[in-house]
């Protein structure tokens, strides 16, 4: 999916994406975030901020930089109660504006399924926070279980091309976490690996805690 049809394809579903959310992929928000052990006066990256699930988890005394392509999401974002310092930035996660090391953790939420390039985006994430950051992932993902793939396999042309719900939310189906964080040679450790499986081929889904490993 093209930039240009992300941004409008997101701009539509501005204002139904926390109901949507809701509805097919609710997950508590809360201990994705504690996951990262954020201290007072530190700085993370919400990675694709989107309409801001994340941001009400996020402990006072912090200072988070959402980033997302759309502006309407952003709108929406802005509009949660939050204890936490935000500031807000339209940008391209696989060509972040911000200088190396500048974030000392990172997370993302339900991101890398939806980027065309989810391995230029993860470099981008490791490229910004700075070495031994800890990045929290949680997203839709390929399941291990091969009569579930038989499914997304299924699904997949229509969940990248129309949508689910149709024009609102689009995906890759068959998001491969092994590839992206087993088999990428990324200069990461993996400290959690929690697979979400289900017989609902789109339900299925994954949870990450990674360590920037880079030296």
């Amino acid at each position: 999916m093209q930039i240009n049809q992300a941004i409008a394809t997101y701009d539509r579903a501005a204002v139904d994406y926390d109901a949507i959310m809701r509805r097919y992929w609710h997950i508590e928000r809360e201990p994705l975030i504690a996951s990262l052990q954020l201290q007072p006066g530190q700085t993370v990256l919400d990675a694709a901020v989107g309409t801001g699930l994340n941001l009400p988890a996020y402990p006072q005394g912090v200072h988070v930089v959402g980033v997302d392509l759309s502006h309407k999401m952003l709108d929406e974002a802005r509009k949660k109660n939050v204890s936490a310092d935000i500031t807000f930035k339209v940008s391209d996660l696989c060509n972040l504006d911000f200088p190396d090391n500048n974030f000392d953790a990172a997370a993302s939420g339900f991101t890398l399924c939806v980027v065309d390039y989810p391995v230029r985006a993860l470099e981008e994430i490791l490229r910004v926070t700075k070495p031994g950051a800890l990045i929290a992932i949680i997203d839709y993902c390929k399941s291990r279980d091969p009569e579930i793939v038989k499914w997304q396999e299924l699904i997949s042309d229509a969940a990248s091309q129309l949508g689910f719900p149709t024009d609102k939310i689009k995906w890759n189906a068959l998001m491969d976490y092994e590839e992206l964080i087993y088999n990428s040679k990324l200069t990461i450790e993996v400290l959690i690996d929690n697979r979400i499986e289900s017989p609902n081929p789109f339900s299925c889904g994954c949870q990450f805690l990674l360590k920037n490993s880079k030296a």
